[in-house]
């Protein structure tokens, strides 16, 4: 155990042993002969001194946690922060209660005036301060320095806005250690005395609400709230105050409240980055330690909940009570009781897992709530006068929490930046922006450990204030010359001050006429002067002052002693603790007995009633220190800790000695700097990130050599990935300042300062004199290259504790000390490595800095920060091959360029577009190396085998490291980057590329812009425009689609800058093949369409106008963009034009037909104008036949004419047409035939087999072709097409169907290349199906076109009835020339124009079935029109119906009215026989629903005629609906019953009538036309004859029904 030791002076005391002696002392307060000290029992012991001898004994009644004596009145602070007053006797105790000054909420609520909890007092004549759990300074007494004049507590606003962690007072000043409070938000760190304190009001129901809560009447009870603000279920509340605290909150609190390690604040701020593993099992004695706490925690619970309606901080629970309710809350998780188990020891850690829902909860209700509680409690933490800080148990659970939830908070940040950064391409890139953000975080905590503030106020007389002077201040002064030092205590004696800094130094100022300050003279010092008087590797570890002395305690455990006591004062530094000789000699020899690790590890978790001791105490005369004796705990490992954690303290001291000296007065004068002025910055910057992250090494490694967390929570060993990632962005920062003389430039901006020199003055040359500029520049070099030479320091730490841990190997479970050596030695690598990197990279950076100091300026435009020398010509020989005779050439590869300097010109190849290629040897050429550039191949030389390798490699690395390809054996041949072209070149003349190369050539995906603005972004191959891309020219437009050797070639769409828009095929960049050209505005009516045949960029071959602003279509042949050849024009008056057309003009013999039926067959001279010999034929039948002039709008002069009546012949036809009708245009099959080129040449197909006619083959046979090379074809153009688009259409809507299609035709197919039965057809009218169906299929491309170009002739606003007969010829050509393509891809089909029957494998067996032809007729128009006529049916049908609009409309008239009778009714007029309707007046009453229609069904059967699309399924609608008819028929007169046709054509007739099919004649007519000649005669023709004649009888009959 601890052994306690006094000393009066310097003379030690002895105490007798009794049980009324505490475990530890963590206050003493001298009272002259008496001594009152405060155990870590919260206990109060009272002592006499008698012949230097303590007697203890316990004080009954009082638990405290802080205690002060002054004048006979002690102060003590229990542990619910409630402040009492008593005498020496503990005699009058009275309470102290302090009340917060009540503020107005946001809402104009005041908010409840709470009470003031404390945890510090210190007293002296000069007054009292106190430290509030919030972190805030109330005092009383008379200081007017911070507004104290009465002897009631008052806060002092002073220091508003900071957060007060240490005070301490003296006889007639005072001093504290503060920081500012730092405010989170989301974009910056701002200091809170900037913004406005938010006020929460607990009656204010919008308050309640803005946290969280719900409305007034369902707020929860705040003590059933977990720490991040949901409800808790009652048994949650009831346990948590019976369990005994989890090991790891007093783990915690270890380091919240031991004052010989770092301050409490920074203790918290480390642990927010560390998790403790709680031990698996807990020893009798740690159970029994927790239960005490457990009852102090009981009772501080009941408290809490008596004042809950006053106490808002009340909001949090322990952890306990956080681990049930987030062990209920998961126990939906599909997992084991462990995971629950430890992941509900870690909350945090859930919130990183897979549970999305609680992240988002956590992360939304930690950032509405967090905000709030901000201004419930500020993070509080700190120490006492005598830096003792024993925080209340309540408090510390509640800064266990706000680590907690600022672990939360900055999970689920980075949750949400995994999550938010969409841009993040790679899992590398993910990890450097967590490293980065986890550094920021890290470099954040640092700072603020760092940024203390020391602040003295009271007389100055004897310079205690610290301030350099002794001039009077009227208010508080911040000593300067210690902010920013990481402050970890202040102590004050009586005219004299000390402060320990987080470095372990020792600083003292003030009263020196004892010694008590320092040993060069007696006078007094004004400012902090530094303790020098211990050997050069210890550091302090704790101090304290007092009266007229002060005490120091180091890492080595020597307590020194400076000034007075009894004999006299110190004239040399006194040491009052020797080692005892068995120690020593354990020391030397290193023979130690080791503490079994479970004892140690007691010693490490053991909650200790939540109390910790200061190491040193001193009041009065009397000075106590508790001796940690080698019985209690291995001495071997904290005197091994504190060994690294002194070599850790120095490398902070240098660094925060340069960073004040040096960094930050360049950082101020930096603006002097205008050239690579963000270089300077970085080094700065990054300096800075390094001291701030080493200040969180120094402060885990004083708590682990403190014993308070184990070696793997350590800093450096847990962050160590971001530790490297830090160290290698300086040292690549630092290269590149060296590279641009850097250290020179600073030093010409600052004077470096002499405590700089000094620091480095051992490590230059003896002859460098002091005020040299090149030595200055040497001194700054090196201060900014320290944090990398002293990474040494680093590897010391590491490698000791690796020591440590073997020592100690047999205590500890096998696996979990391969774990620890596995991660110490990858930590001792990664640091060795980092060591060697940063030394390389240095080297290459000073052999770079000579180069450009040595070359001259011929090249100093080159030279920029991050560009290093990797070889050159002049030190390693390598030569041009053939130069010219009087030329010089110089060759210098950096790791970015390789330049080639031909005299004065520089010619300059960035690696990242050099391929490197050795050429072999040959009997003239050797050692030969060629080298490929965009523009231009360098074939070099070297003078031997050897440097050819060297050379070879140097580039090849050089090349790799460019390309951040460094693990590849060889450079890339394909690469992406960026290059510029220069003049020389034609196409790409100047031109900037970006993307994919190919061995110097522009191959794959890429960028290029002209600098005339031309852009294009699409596929390359070998330094051509070839495959898809998008070309956008301001003279020009925008063309996307298909490139070959520059030129648009095959399928594009090119919209021109004026609006117009073509859309189809090109060659050699100028429209050529099928396409469709949009041109005016569409707007105003004045456009036009033209869709068809193109030829060098001019309409020629048969093509259609659409003039929308004339109001005409042309359908006919085109030469040179203009209508030549045979044509018909029909225009919006409904006049028709036939004939032939030169230049544009109709001329020569030609048709007009008029909407009436007047027609004219003769010549013309244009459109419209007679000119010569014709027939002029009236509705009438009258005609005129003669010599006719003139435009018919303008009248018509008519000579030698003969005028015929119409006499003979009344009836006229219905559609009357001249002679000459369809026989003056273009024949069908001419037409489209550029569509079925491209669609051959896509499957291969020779241009010689290829006819003008629309016949395609010569022959008119596909023989010669062969078949296996066209389905290779197609393969090849389904995927190419399929890539394609996938790459356009990725980030649009996904086409699933097209997909599915594409999967279906990726087989070719085997069926119906030699034979043909039933299943082979069947399947190929399924491939067929899909291919049309698909976009990547040739055939269904051309479908595709085929049925847009019909659609784009045939239909449109108004459509001529004359065109009709023109689309059906059209129609059918398509498909018989479509026949010819798919017969090209199934040789076993039957040839054009021939039919087979396929029968079916059941019919082959039973031939005497009752249907004896059951299979399928095969044929062109059978296999293409289910496929074709859908697409074209609305345009189509709209033609028939304009054609037979009079018959239809006659026939609708009649059904109208028929159908308005009954059935009864109806029937006999239709002549139906009574035994097929005698029931409908008997069986039901009238209007009944029951008995339906008898032929209903087949009524809405026959209706399904106007779902069909093909010929085929229209007559099997009708056969359906006979089929039904019988079935009916049958189930009313037997099954016997066979229908005679003079019965069943009046049933069909009623059954027509009832169907109400519109359009009828237009469909019959349709029918008519497509229906094969093998249907014809068959049943399905006897059914459809039997339609005809329906539709004919309704015309014929009688209007009225009698």
């Amino acid at each position: 155990m601890s052994q306690h030791k006094f000393w009066k002076g310097i003379k030690a005391c002895t105490f007798s042993e009794s049980n009324q002696v505490p475990e530890k002392i963590v206050k003493l307060c001298s009272l002259g002969p008496e001594v009152i000290v405060l155990g870590n029992d919260h206990g109060l012991y009272h002592s006499s001194i008698e012949d230097d001898c303590l007697n203890f004994s316990k004080v009954s009644g009082i638990s405290a946690i802080d205690i002060s004596h002054h004048n006979d009145t002690l102060y003590i602070i229990d542990v619910h922060g409630r402040l009492y007053k008593t005498n020496s006797k503990f005699e009058n105790k009275e309470e102290i209660v302090v009340r917060e000054d009540a503020k107005c909420c946001p809402h104009g609520f005041k908010s409840s005036s709470l009470k003031v909890k404390f945890r510090n007092v210190v007293t002296s004549d000069f007054g009292q301060l106190f430290i509030s759990s919030e972190g805030q300074l109330w005092g009383s007494g008379v200081m007017p320095q911070i507004g104290l004049e009465s002897t009631s507590i008052k806060k002092v606003p002073f220091f508003d806005g900071r957060t007060v962690y240490s005070a301490s007072i003296g006889d007639d000043f005072a001093a504290v250690i503060a920081r500012k409070n730092v405010r989170q938000s989301d974009n910056c760190d701002t200091d809170s005395d900037n913004d406005d304190e938010e006020v929460f009001a607990s009656n204010c129901s919008q308050c309640q609400t803005s946290i969280g809560l719900a409305s007034p009447a369902s707020v929860p009870s705040l003590s059933e709230t977990c720490p991040l603000g949901v409800q808790l279920n009652k048994s949650s509340e009831d346990s948590s105050s019976t369990t005994a605290p989890q090991t790891d909150v007093h783990i915690d609190a270890h380091s919240f409240t031991e004052d010989s390690s770092p301050s409490s604040e920074e203790s918290k701020i480390a642990k927010t980055n560390s998790n403790q593993k709680a031990p698996d099992k807990l020893k009798p004695e740690q159970i029994e330690d927790e239960n005490k706490s457990s009852e102090v925690e009981t009772e501080l619970d009941n408290e809490a909940t008596e004042e809950g309606k006053e106490k808002l901080n009340n909001i949090f629970m322990n952890t306990d009570a956080a681990k049930q309710f987030l062990s209920k809350q998961l126990s939906w998780v599909s997992a084991g009781e462990d995971y629950l188990v430890e992941y509900t020891e870690k909350p945090t850690r859930i919130i990183k897992e897979n549970v999305s829902n609680l992240t988002n909860f956590v992360y939304e209700g930690v950032k509405t709530v967090g905000d709030k509680v901000v201004t419930l409690s500020r993070h509080v933490s700190g120490s006492s006068d005598n830096n003792e800080a024993v925080e209340l148990q309540m408090r510390l659970q509640h800064e266990e929490i706000n680590s907690l939830m600022y672990s939360c908070t900055s999970d689920c940040r980075l949750e949400d930046l995994q999550f938010s950064t969409s841009t993040i391409s790679s899992e590398k890139e993910f990890e450097v922006v967590r490293k980065s953000e986890n550094i920021k975080n890290m470099s954040k905590l640092g700072r603020n450990v760092l940024a203390t503030e020391l602040w003295t106020w009271g007389d100055i007389t004897h310079g205690q204030l610290g301030v350099g002077d002794t001039v009077k201040r009227l208010k508080p002064m911040v000593v300067m010359t210690l902010s920013g030092f990481g402050l970890q205590k202040v102590s004050c004696g009586k005219w004299h001050c000390a402060a320990l800094t987080l470095d372990g130094r020792l600083f003292m100022w003030g009263y020196n006429h004892f010694h008590q300050v320092c040993f060069d003279d007696r006078e007094d010092k004004s400012g902090p002067k530094q303790f020098t008087e211990i050997s050069g590797g210890d550091r302090i570890r704790d101090m304290m002052a007092t009266d007229h002395h002060t005490l120091a305690y180091t890492h080595n455990r020597h307590i020194l002693y400076m000034g007075k006591h009894a004999d006299g004062y110190t004239k040399t530094i006194e040491n009052l603790y020797k080692l005892p000789v068995e120690e020593n000699d354990i020391t030397e020899n290193g023979d130690v007995e080791l503490v079994k690790l479970n004892k140690l590890q007691n010693c490490l978790n053991k909650p200790q009633n939540m109390c910790y001791h200061s190491l040193i105490l001193s009041s009065g005369n009397i000075t106590y220190c508790s001796i940690q004796t080698y019985e209690e705990c291995n001495r071997l490992l904290p005197s091994l800790g504190f060994g690294d954690l002194s070599i850790a303290q120095k490398y902070l001291e240098e660094m925060l000695l340069i960073y004040h000296c040096l960094v930050k007065p360049f950082l101020k004068k930096s603006k002097a700097i205008i050239l690579h002025s963000n270089v300077y910055e970085t080094v700065c910057d990054i300096y800075s990130d390094i001291l701030n992250i080493n200040a969180l090494n120094v402060l885990s490694m004083w708590q682990y050599a403190e014993k308070h967390i184990n070696e793997c929570d350590i800093s450096l060993i847990k962050n160590l990935e971001e530790y490297i990632y830090l160290y290698r962005k300086y040292y690549l920062a630092i290269s590149n300042l060296i590279v641009i003389g850097g250290f020179a430039q600073i030093n010409n901006v600052i004077d470096v300062p002499s405590s700089i020199y000094n620091l480095f003055s051992d490590q230059l040359p003896s002859n460098k004199q002091k005020n040299n500029k090149k030595t200055l520049e040497a001194i700054v070099a090196l201060a900014f290259v320290q944090p990398l030479t002293r990474l040494s320091s680093h590897r010391c730490i590491i490698q000791s504790l690796l020591r440590n841990k073997a020592n100690n190997k047999h205590d500890i479970d096998l696996d979990d000390m391969s774990n620890i050596d596995n991660r110490f030695k990858k930590v001792l690598s990664s640091m060795d490595l980092l060591i060697e990197e940063q030394e390389k990279k240095r080297k290459e950076a000073d052999g770079t800095k000579l180069f450009w100091e040595t070359v001259g300026k011929s090249l100093d435009q080159y030279r920029t920060p991050e560009r290093r020398l990797v070889r050159e010509s002049k030190s390693r020989q390598l030569s041009l091959v053939n130069p010219g005779r009087f030329s010089s050439h110089w060759f210098v590869l950096f790791n970015d360029l390789f330049i080639h300097v031909n005299g004065s010109t520089v010619n300059v190849h960035p690696l990242i577009t050099l391929w490197v290629e050795s050429v072999p040897n040959t009997d003239s050429l050797a050692n030969v190396i060629q080298l490929t550039t965009p523009e231009e191949v360098l074939s070099v030389c070297t003078s031997s085998e050897q440097e050819k390798t060297e050379w070879i490699h140097a580039l090849n690395s050089s090349i790799k490291s460019a390309l951040n390809k460094e693990s590849l054996f060889k450079p890339p041949a394909i690469r992406t980057a960026s290059h510029t072209f220069s003049s020389k070149g034609a196409f790409f003349k100047d031109a900037k590329y970006q993307g994919r190369w190919l061995d110097g050539k522009l191959h794959g995906s890429g960028k290029i812009e002209w600098p005339d603005g031309k852009l294009y972004a699409g596929q390359f191959q070998l330094n051509a425009l070839c495959g898809h891309g998008k070309m956008e020219d301001p003279g020009l437009g925008i063309y996307e689609g298909q490139w070959k050797e520059n030129l648009q070639n095959g399928y594009g769409v090119l919209k021109f800058i004026n609006g117009d828009i073509y859309e189809g095929y090109f060659k050699d960049g100028l429209a050529h093949g099928h396409g469709v050209k949009k041109q005016g505005d569409f707007t105003s009516s004045n456009a036009t369409i033209y869709t068809g045949e193109w030829s060098n960029g001019v309409k020629h071959g048969y093509g259609v106008m659409d003039d929308i602003g004339k109001g005409e279509k042309y359908l006919g042949s085109w030469s040179d963009n203009k209508k030549h050849g045979c044509g018909l024009i029909v225009t919006l008056d409904g006049i028709y034009y036939e004939g032939l057309f030169m230049q544009d003009v109709l001329t020569g013999h030609g048709v007009m037909v008029f909407e009436d039926g007047t027609h004219y067959e003769g010549e013309f001279r244009s459109a419209g104008v007679f000119s010569g010999k014709g027939i002029l034929t009236f509705s009438s039948g009258d005609k005129i036949e003669g010599a006719l002039h003139g435009a018919w709008t303008e009248g018509v002069k008519i000579s030698n004419a003969t005028m015929h009546l119409n006499v003979s012949n009344p009836v006229l036809p219905a559609n009357p047409k001249p002679n000459s009708f369809g026989k003056l245009c273009v024949a069908p099959n001419q037409k489209w035939n550029a569509l079925f080129h491209q669609c051959f040449n896509c499957l291969g197909v020779s241009e010689t087999l290829l006819t003008p006619t629309g016949n395609h083959f010569g022959n008119g046979t596909a023989n010669g072709i062969d078949n296996k090379k066209i389905w290779q074809n197609v393969a090849v153009a389904i995927s190419c097409s399929h890539k394609e688009k996938h790459n356009r259409m990725s980030m649009k809507k996904p086409k699933q169907k097209v997909e599915k299609s594409v999967d279906c035709l990726e087989v070719i197919p085997q069926f119906g290349q030699k034979k043909l039965d039933l299943d082979d057809f069947k399947e190929v009218k399924q491939y067929l199906h899909n291919a049309c169906e698909s976009s990547h299929h040739p055939l269904g491309q051309l479908v595709l076109s085929l049925t847009n170009a019909f659609n784009t002739t045939y239909g449109g606003v108004r459509v001529h009835p004359l065109l009709l007969s023109h689309a059906v010829k059209e129609l059918k050509s398509i498909t018989d020339r479509l026949y010819q393509v798919v017969r090209l891809l199934f040789p076993a089909l039957p040839p054009e124009g021939a039919e087979v029957v396929l029968r079916s494998k059941d019919e082959e067996v039973d031939a005497e079935s009752d249907n004896p032809i059951d299979g399928e007729v095969v044929s062109g128009a059978s296999l293409l029109q289910p496929t074709l006529l859908p697409r074209v049916h609305p345009a189509l049908f709209v033609l028939y119906a304009l054609h037979n609009k009079r018959e239809d409309d006659l026939y609708w008239r009649r059904l109208v009215k028929w159908n308005k009778q009954p059935d009864p009714t109806l029937m006999p007029f239709l002549g139906i026989d009574q035994k097929f309707f005698n029931g409908y007046t008997n069986r039901s009453p009238p209007g009944s629903p029951h008995k339906e229609q008898l032929f209903q069904e087949a009524v809405e059967t026959l209706q399904k005629l106007k779902t069909t699309f093909s010929p085929m399924e229209k007559l099997r609608v009708i056969k359906e609906t006979f089929q039904t008819m019988t079935v009916a028929v049958q189930h009313e007169l037997g099954q016997s019953y066979l229908w005679s046709m003079d019965e069943l054509f009046p049933v069909f007739h009623f059954v027509v009538v009832r169907a109400r099919i519109l359009q009828l004649g237009s469909e019959i007519h349709f029918v008519e036309d497509f229906l094969e000649p093998a249907v014809q005669n068959g049943e399905l023709g006897l059914m459809f004859t039997t339609l005809k004649a329906c539709y004919f009888q309704i015309l014929q009959e009688k209007m009225s029904i009698n």
